[in-house]
């Protein structure tokens, strides 16, 4: 199947990139702090990022345990990321003026990354765009949109993503954003746009948001945000391939204020909450104006490197369990081995459910150390289904191996 390769990466990362990193107060400030348009289109003489070095934020990521990346070509905002030929409003416009895109692009596939383009159905700024409740301008009072003709939009946004389609290689995931609950599917001629995206491309991922209910055009993955589902996302009963978006502070784009950043182990919980239900976690930062990934993210990013040289085996490939996990805490699985992620310390034995006459052996991953099964004491508080393991010196985020009995070996 073409999510094969999708499934298997599990985790990816998300790069929210533009202008508005210049003002510094994320990607809607558009939105939100009342720009003339005029003015904010002057920003794009400002931006020079001269620091960006796509192989080094490459080498980053891969060694963070990453193995896709989703890049914004183009924001609400009309900014677009790469060399367009239809708007001015482009990257290769600005004092930089080398095409961010296809820079990104070369370094990340060069790495061994899948490549993704983020792409808005959205725009602003496009005289032919249909505004709603979620527009700068019906934000400030304006209801008045005469003049507008959506076929010249629907034009424009063909155009450009048979552009990203045609000249940059083969394009594993194309992320739409977004089809809101003030927005018709129609809006976006979607028939024709998918049409031509799959003759192009007939191996890429297309993601869920062409349609707000998620059914007219349910897209090759689903893509929930800033959450973890509580059970794993289905479609008529069948299972599908899904991918959560998170933030690793409190914004996509770059907020010089926001430095509210997670806990590695915050991150490492979802990325394995994510795969006990058969999702990925696509995390995401929000570069600075100069093209720096901003510290606090780094720093997050090297931890999760630690944590991969350990733990990868548990990631990689890795499947829900149809086994029930201790309460509290995740499994998931490949072949003949469980893996017993742990969210907090343990504060003494753990007992696992249906387990009782499959486990052969269990072992702490971070340093291989043996994890006694209870053998000499407690069955008879134990049901029948049960074992008891002793998790000493184990700690958040460490992760036991429980190798279990080929003949049960369980996939999703």
């Amino acid at each position: 199947m073409k999510t094969d390769w999708f499934s298997d990466a599990r985790f990816g990362l998300f790069i929210h990139w533009g202008i508005y990193s210049i003002p510094g107060k994320g990607e809607w400030t558009l939105f939100y702090d009342d720009w003339d348009f005029d003015e904010y289109e002057k920003l794009a003489g400002q931006f020079n990022p001269v620091d960006f070095n796509p192989s080094a934020w490459a080498e980053l990521a891969w060694n963070a345990g990453m193995r896709y990346v989703v890049f914004t070509t183009k924001h609400h905002d009309g900014f677009c990321m790469f060399d367009s030929k239809y708007t001015d409003f482009k990257i290769t416009n600005t004092p930089y003026g080398k095409d961010i895109a296809a820079e990104l692009v070369k370094a990340f596939r060069e790495k061994g990354f899948k490549i993704g383009f983020y792409h808005s159905l959205v725009d602003w700024r496009h005289p032919h765009f249909i505004p709603d409740a979620e527009h700068p301008l019906w934000q400030r009072g304006q209801r008045e949109f005469t003049g507008r003709d959506l076929k010249i939009y629907q034009e424009y946004l063909y155009n450009s993503v048979e552009q990203l389609l045609t000249e940059y290689g083969k394009i594993d995931i194309l992320f739409f954003d977004y089809t809101s609950k003030h927005k018709n599917s129609s809006e976006w001629n979607p028939e024709r746009l998918l049409k031509m995206i799959y003759r192009l491309q007939p191996e890429i991922l297309v993601n869920d948001r062409l349609s707000f209910d998620k059914k007219s055009y349910p897209g090759d993955y689903w893509t929930p945000e800033i959450s973890v589902p509580n059970a794993p996302l289905s479609i008529d009963g069948q299972i599908k391939p899904w991918e959560t978006c998170m933030t690793m502070n409190n914004n996509w784009g770059y907020n010089r204020s926001d430095l509210k950043f997670k806990t590695p182990e915050t991150v490492i919980t979802a990325l394995l909450n994510c795969i006990s239900k058969n999702g990925n976690l696509l995390l995401n930062v929000g570069p600075d104006e100069n093209g720096f990934i901003p510290d606090g993210s780094v720093k997050i990013m090297r931890a999760l490197g630690e944590w991969f040289k350990r733990h990868e085996h548990a990631v990689r490939g890795a499947i829900m369990s149809k086994f029930t996990p201790p309460q509290g805490y995740f499994y998931t699985q490949k072949g003949d081995d469980i893996f017993l992620y742990l969210t907090f310390p343990p504060m003494g034995d753990i007992i696992l459910p249906q387990l009782a006459d499959k486990l052969l052996k269990a072992e702490r991953m971070s340093d291989g150390g043996v994890v006694d099964i209870v053998t000499h004491w407690g069955f008879e508080l134990l049901r029948h289904d049960e074992v008891r393991i002793r998790p000493a010196n184990c700690v958040t985020s460490d992760i036991i191996k429980l190798s279990i009995k080929s003949n049960f070996i369980t996939k999703s």
